[in-house]
């Protein structure tokens, strides 16, 4: 694939990207706890001694899962 054909492609891929609906509040939250529970997990396979970090991660998720909940709850209204 030539540099230019490759150029075009991305700029066709970004483009497709752009017309894509912006995700939702809830679907940016459920992309954060995601993360969340990554690192958690990450952090509890390699790095058990850290505690305080593993809770701090634990109670950042089920924030983020309640709020999901919450706005779950009053779409359904």
């Amino acid at each position: 694939m030539t540099q230019d054909n490759q150029q075009q492609q991305e700029g066709q891929q970004q483009q497709g990207q752009g017309q894509q609906q912006q995700a939702s509040p809830q679907q940016l939250l459920g992309r954060a706890l995601s993360d969340v529970r990554k690192v958690q997990n990450l952090l509890e396979l390699n790095y058990p001694d850290q505690g305080e970090a593993i809770k701090m991660q634990r109670e950042a998720g089920d924030l983020i899962w309640a709020q999901i909940q919450r706005m779950q709850q009053q779409d359904q209204q």
